[in-house]
């Protein structure tokens, strides 16, 4: 990657992980202004997500502990299948796929270069389990919303223990790309997905309606920028 290419994304992941960062501590003053709600009058209906979504986080470590060999086998298949789909999306043509419990693996690929640090870093701050589990939980009756929650909570200790066991500069789809870009695409991401959890558990909202708050809040300061400026 050139460095006048990789300076200029860099510096639009800064500007997006600062929006991602307000858009993080706006939801969390919505969520605890709701728990204060709840406190001061408990007859308020109020759904505890964040218990459910701790459940779940805290029994992939316990499964991690007693089955490591399937587990070893689950981190590097979610490492290539990230790989795998983030290419998928983004038009590569995927030539093969190969993961083993001994933590090697290999996602053979061509197609748009440009574009490749995506695919590559993916691994570390896509999550290609849990978004799903998000658009689906749109779907589902009340009930049956903690059942969905604790599967969310699930994969996120997953994705939190992959990012943590598999992230350092020895790995090639980061030092490939200078160290500096890729942790701050990867954190930018990350924020971003913050973002977007925290927004999907507000009342009246989800997933699909917190990509569209997102995107008319950029569209509103793009417009009041270019409005200052031609003013």
């Amino acid at each position: 990657m050139r460095t006048h290419k990789a300076i200029i994304i860099a510096i639009i992941c800064i500007i997006l992980g600062i929006f991602w960062g307000l858009e993080i501590w706006n939801a969390l003053t919505q969520h605890w202004a709701l728990l204060m709600r709840w406190f001061h009058n408990t007859r308020i209906h109020y759904y505890p997500w964040y218990l459910w979504l701790l459940l779940g986080g805290v029994i992939f470590p316990l499964m991690n502990k007693y089955f490591v060999k399937n587990m070893e086998l689950t981190k590097t298949f979610t490492h290539e299948l990230t790989h795998t789909i983030t290419g998928l999306l983004l038009f590569r043509r995927i030539h093969s796929f190969h993961a083993e419990e001994a933590g090697s693996g290999v996602v053979w690929s061509s197609g748009n270069d440009k574009i490749r640090f995506m695919t590559s870093l993916a691994p570390y701050c896509f999550l290609i389990y849990t978004i799903p589990l998000l658009m689906f939980r749109c779907l589902v009756t009340n009930s049956f919303l903690p059942i969905i929650d604790v599967l969310i909570g699930f994969t996120l200790g997953l994705h939190g223990l992959c990012f943590k066991e598999q992230i350092g500069n020895y790995q090639t789809d980061i030092n490939q790309f200078p160290l500096w870009f890729s942790y701050i695409y990867i954190v930018s991401v990350w924020l971003f997905d913050i973002a977007v959890l925290l927004f999907s558990y507000l009342p009246k909202q989800n997933i699909f309606l917190s990509f569209k708050s997102f995107a008319l809040d950029i569209w509103s300061i793009i417009v009041n920028i270019v409005t200052l400026i031609i003013s």
